[in-house]
């Protein structure tokens, strides 16, 4: 396969050898297409078993963290000597978690803690000379970071003033110095191999099992499940890459909160009206994680750690309620606020977007900036940064990227015109004066970053509608956790015509049953664009869609989620290449010049394609300006073909004189 073929392939299985799949299908005891799927994401088959079973990944050794003894010996002193130590985390699920996780340890170990979860508007993000000043009223005299604190510089010199010695557990991106703590510890501070990234939660893990390692304490088996469960909340919910031991925490971790009976896990469950002993990364991306997070984004992250440490089932099914009742908020105001910013992207781009990113502003609560700019860098395949204006001084919001791209980077550059941003490479939360909006929207504009006009290739594979099964959905879910470095499938769905469109819900949602020669299926569309809400029944589509669980009313089927979705234009169909082929079988041959003379339904060109498919699947060969028919060549799908696969793209590209 050249270089040009591969570039016009639509799918990653389109780029894998046949010979190396059939061989790993039958070295490992899986379908072809399984296979394929392997080699396409790198899975040979000296790593297929530790791929199906993460559990073969060693745990690293939490000592083997920079600064974790110095941390443990920090906190074990200030308990000696009877003193209080303040636990500083975050407003989002992964520092809701990790301080969940880091109170519990403390406790255990005989440590007086009082947790701060910052407040998002009156606190701002992590650790601030006033949360210091807040800890030091409080009686505390010592600090322990959770999911911050990897760059306050200023608080934790202001602690130091106060003589309260620092811990900082983090995994944001550091700056070019630490600061002077007593300890950091950091995921990427860490010796030996095959670690990789770890959520915030994931650090307060390994900090908890170290602390009660060295302070002697058995930790009962339900708490360390607990506290693994957790640690994989919050990696689901701050998107760390699944690779390396992180995989292992997240499949083991949603494992655990299967058998949790926690009563404010318990209550969340209930609330959302997940079966909790079901439970899956991908549910809880859907269901808990946004109610969770919409606490810290609507009143206060308090909510949701109370709800998660939850002494009963009266007090957790109270505070269930309450997180509830900010999701309902959150979606208002995100729908809103979203509208919004899109309005004033249309206009002030009309002419073209630009080659940076997107900034925009406007009266919208801080804590949905981060969703809305996840949004609009999806719709606008840009980056995106969102800030909220509540009239003061300082504009604060989020930003977000599409894949590929190094948000931190691209804010980095233009840190000259930010009051303050700090985070990682996908999502950074920042902090821009208001006399110099304009400036850094220009600047973060100008900026170069890559984004291809059209992937070159636009799903994992393709999907027969017959093949859209449970047996299908199993092997999928095989691949589970899904993530960066690991992404969730998605296949190519097409081409096949339109039967039926229903709208859902609000009306913004579509359900769109399908055929494709005599089989029919339902795809469901989340947040549809209106182009597809004017598609009626006989236009013919392509779409690439997730195959996800369905669950209702104990009946488990396997159903097609749209991401994108296009009306195809003259797209060749199955029927016209079998009616091509008939007449190459009844001839034997077809001659070059007589191509543009096979039926008043095809170009030369349309005939020559679909000639050369022929010729790419082995049903046909060329030689001497001439198409010869093949016998008793093997059965194969058009969708194989490069060929086709160009062609698809095209049709989608076209659009009607």
């Amino acid at each position: 396969m050249t270089g040009d073929q591969q570039a016009r392939g639509l799918w990653r299985t389109a780029a894998v050898d046949d010979q190396a799949a059939l061989q790993l299908a039958e070295s490992c005891g899986v379908p072809p297409r399984v296979a394929r799927w392997l080699l396409a994401r790198g899975i040979g088959s000296d790593a297929v078993a530790r791929w199906w079973d993460p559990r073969s990944v060693s745990w690293s050794d939490p000592f083997a963290f920079d600064d974790m003894g110095r941390a443990i010996d920090t906190v074990l002193a200030a308990a000696r000597e009877g003193r209080v130590v303040a636990l500083v985390g975050d407003y989002d699920v992964d520092g809701v978690t990790a301080s969940a996780i880091a109170a519990e340890a403390m406790a255990l170990a005989g440590i007086v803690c009082r947790v701060i979860l910052p407040h998002r508007v009156r606190d701002g993000y992590g650790l601030s000379p006033n949360l210091v000043e807040r800890a030091a009223g409080m009686g505390c005299a010592a600090i322990v970071t959770v999911d911050n604190g990897v760059r306050a510089h200023d608080a934790v010199d202001r602690a130091a003033a106060l003589g309260m010695p620092v811990v900082v557990t983090d995994h944001h991106e550091p700056g070019d110095e630490l600061p002077e703590a007593a300890a950091v510890v950091h995921w990427a501070r860490a010796s030996g191999e095959g670690l990789g990234a770890l959520s915030g939660a994931g650090v307060a893990w390994k900090f908890a099992l170290a602390l009660c390692d060295r302070a002697g304490i058995r930790v009962p088996e339900e708490t360390a499940d607990w506290w693994l469960g957790l640690a994989a909340l919050g990696a689901l919910a701050d998107v760390v890459p699944v690779t390396g031991e992180n995989r292992r925490l997240l499949v083991e971790g949603v494992d655990r909160l299967r058998r949790a009976r926690r009563p404010g896990w318990r209550a969340l469950c209930a609330e959302v009206g997940l079966h909790a002993d079901r439970v899956t990364g991908d549910l809880l991306q859907w269901t808990v994680i946004p109610r969770l997070n919409a606490a810290g984004r609507m009143d206060t992250a308090q909510l949701a750690y109370q709800l998660l440490t939850a002494p009963d089932a009266l007090t957790a099914a109270r505070l269930a309620g309450e997180v509830e009742a900010c999701n309902d908020l959150r979606k208002r105001e995100t729908d809103r606020a979203f509208a919004q910013a899109c309005a004033d992207i249309d206009a002030r781009w009309a002419d073209g977007l630009p080659s940076g990113g997107v900034a925009v502003w406007g009266p919208w609560p801080v804590g949905v900036a981060g969703i809305v700019a996840a949004r609009l860098a999806d719709r606008y395949n840009r980056p995106a940064v969102v800030l909220a204006d509540d009239g003061g001084e300082v504009l604060r919001g989020s930003g977000r990227a599409p894949e590929g791209v190094h948000l931190y980077g691209m804010v980095e550059a233009c840190a000259a015109w930010t009051d303050h941003f700090g985070g990682h490479a996908g999502a950074i939360g920042l902090g821009v004066h208001r006399s110099a909006l304009d400036a850094f929207r220009a600047a973060f504009a100008a900026l170069e970053c890559p984004r291809p006009a059209e992937a070159a290739v636009i799903a994992d594979d393709y999907l027969p509608l017959d093949d859209a099964n449970l047996e299908t959905l199993e092997w999928v879910e095989r691949f589970a956790p899904f993530g960066p470095g690991n992404p969730p499938f998605l296949f190519f769905i097409g081409p096949v015509m339109v039967v039926q469109v229903t709208a859902l819900g609000d009306g913004r949602h579509l359900r769109l049953r399908v055929r494709e020669g005599r089989h029919e299926a339902e795809l469901v569309w989340f947040r549809a664009p209106d182009e597809a809400h004017g598609w009626q029944p006989g236009d013919v589509i392509g779409a690439v869609c997730r195959l996800d669980r369905n669950e209702w009313q104990g009946m488990v089927r396997p159903q097609l989620r749209v991401t994108t979705g296009r009306r195809l234009h003259r797209p060749l169909m199955r029927e016209d290449f079998g009616a091509v082929y008939r007449l190459l079988r009844a001839r034997r041959r077809l001659m070059d010049e007589d191509l543009h003379r096979l039926g008043p339904r095809w170009t030369a060109a349309d005939a020559r394609l679909m000639l050369d498919t022929f010729v790419e699947l082995g049903f046909a060969h060329h030689r001497e300006s001439a198409y010869h028919v093949v016998d008793h060549a093997d059965a194969k799908d058009l969708r194989e073909s490069l060929h086709y696969q160009s062609h698809l793209r095209q049709a989608g590209r076209r659009r009607e004189a």
